[in-house]
Order: C-alpha cells, then structure tokens, then sequence
C-alpha cells in the first residue's frame, strides 16, 4: 500500500530526521488489515473479490479499516523520545481541535478511536522501526458506509466489547456533525485546515514542505515492491485448528488466539489481534504455549514467561489462559 511505504521511507531513509507530516487519499476503495490480524476473520473476502475492492496489509498494529476516496488518512512520522510512541492521543489533538471548530463534538475514546456520539469516525495505528515511528489514523469524512458494513467482518468479541452489533451500527461520516456552514467543505480544505492546526500556523505558506523527488518516488515504489506485496504477506495463514478464540482486553485490544489439541495437549497455536504492538515477538508465545498442557496453570506459566506485556500489551498471563480454556470466549 503506497501510504505504508511513504511512511516507510520517512522513517527510513537517512535524510530524514526531523518530524514529517502528510496527508493521503486512496485512487480506490480498499481494505487494510493490521500486520497481526487475521484476514479470514476479519474481512469478507469474497465480497471484495466480487466488488474489486483492493486488499493489503500493513506492518502498523491496529485494525482493519475499509477506505475509499471518502476517507482522509493522516499520519505522523516522529522521533522516539520515551514518551510520545503509542501516545496516540498527543497526535490525535490536531484533528480533535480542528473538528471542534468545524462543530463536530469528536473525542477520544478507548486506546485509538476518535468517535462522535459513541460512533467511530477514525480510527489510529502505530508502527517504529529503530528510533522512528509513525502514528496516524483514518478520518471517515464520505466514506461509502454500506460497503463498509459489508467488507469487515470482526469477530464477535470485538463487537461485544464495543455494545455494538455490527460495523455499520458503530462507524460512520463526519460531515453529518458540521456546523451547517460547514456542511459543503472540501477534503482540500479540511486538509488545510488540519495542517494549520498541526503547525500552529495562520498561513499555508508558512509550513515547511518537502516535494519528493522521481529518486524518492522510486525508493517508495521499491519499497512497496519488497516489502506489502505478495500474497503470503498479505493474506498469512488460514486457521486450521480445533478452536480459535478471542477476548477484548481494555487498553490493549482483541487479542485471538488459534491452536489445536491432542491427548490434553497444546499441539499448535497462532496468535492474532487488533492490538497496537506490531514490534512484539509472536511467535515465541506461540512456541512457548505449544506442547504445554491444557490446563489453566500450567498455560498460565507458559505466557508468564513469554514476556506477554512486551510483545502483545498490558495482559493478565492468567486472563489469556483462561480464554484458552473456557468454551464463552469461542469467536465461532
């Protein structure tokens, strides 16, 4: 996806050390799953197939989001200064106060969601790669609902803990919540707008740019070349095991969990989730809960030794062996 790989090569490339900021519209509607997700569960492939609505993956946490020309990405690319990675409400702000003056009530809510009358209206990722990251989310300001509703599907789990039903019961647009002179505004001028907030700046003109080069543009297609194609990227692995479930924890996110047992034994076990920690080590969890007993005790050894609150967040060793183990937290 080309806003992952400009975000890429902000972060990357060695000429870059100061804050960068930018905006990005896709040519085409589109869904894109968080690098810890589950394609299978979370997205209805074959209505997407059917509407040729373009499917990829990025390496930020987070979860899946159905984009179209309606939608506003945003996105922050920052230096590591011990407190500002993960704080999405310090890069959320912007956007907060600029809504506010345009009479939308926005908010946030939850660990990354902006909402407007309890419904979401964007939602934020994060990704760090050495000292750099990018925080920046999704402003649904048109976006066609409808398609939406019907090309996310996420597990049950993530619903309940919202008291929601469905997608298009918890998402929708933000032009409806304009003060009505208002109402008509362009997506260049809610642009500018924002960025005027971002820079604490009166005039365009005095926010310092960059215009990319046809040697950056290159670097960026390369990247997108190498790094967010490729069916095995994009699509991983299907679950193929005896059970998957999943159970939302506050702060952190849904955090699922596929694996099969034999003769009272964790025989295999895959790991995934919205949660906003695309860094963490997975897959030692999953070998280090793979051919341990299914039982509550000894699968909660197995993830307090995994480093659980490094690698997924801030969660109870118990509270995941617990999901394991009782039959309520099944997504199926």
């Amino acid at each position: 996806m080309i806003t992952d790989s400009l975000a890429n090569f902000f972060i990357t490339d060695p000429k870059f050390t100061e804050p960068v900021f930018f905006f990005s519209r896709p040519p085409q509607s589109a869904v894109v799953i968080g690098v810890n997700q589950d394609v299978y569960s979370e997205v209805n492939l074959n209505f997407i197939h059917e509407h040729n609505i373009q499917l990829s993956r990025r390496f930020a946490g987070g979860g899946a989001v159905f984009v179209d020309s309606g939608n506003l990405t945003y996105t922050f690319i920052d230096n590591d200064d011990g407190t500002n990675y993960g704080d999405f409400k310090r890069y959320a702000q912007p956007v907060i106060s600029t809504l506010k003056k345009l009479g939308v009530d926005a908010k946030m809510t939850g660990r990354n969601d902006l909402t407007v009358d309890g419904k979401k209206v964007s939602g934020m990722s994060a990704l760090k790669i050495g000292n750099r990251f990018l925080c920046g989310g999704t402003l649904m300001v048109d976006v066609d609902l409808a398609a939406a509703a019907k090309a996310l599907t996420p597990p049950k789990a993530k619903l309940q803990s919202k008291g929601i039903k469905s997608v298009h019961s918890r998402v929708t647009n933000i032009r409806q919540f304009f003060d009505p002179k208002y109402k008509n505004i362009t997506m260049e001028e809610l642009q500018n707008r924002i960025l005027l907030q971002v820079f604490h700046a009166s005039d365009l003109r005095d926010i310092p740019t960059y215009t990319m080069t046809d040697d950056d543009w290159k670097a960026v297609l390369a990247i997108a070349d190498k790094a967010y194609t490729g069916n095995d990227f994009v699509m991983g692995e299907k679950p193929n095991d005896d059970y998957f479930r999943g159970r939302h924890f506050d702060g952190v996110g849904t955090v699922e969990i596929s694996f099969s047992v034999q003769n009272d034994i964790v025989t295999h076990a895959k790991i995934y989730g919205d949660f906003n920690n695309p860094n963490g080590d997975l897959k030692a969890i999953e070998a280090n809960i793979t051919n341990v007993p299914f039982a509550k005790a000894s699968l909660t050894e197995a993830f307090r030794t995994s480093h659980v609150k490094e690698n997924i967040g801030n969660v109870d060793p118990e509270a995941l062996a617990e999901m394991m183990v009782k039959d309520n937290y099944d997504l199926k």
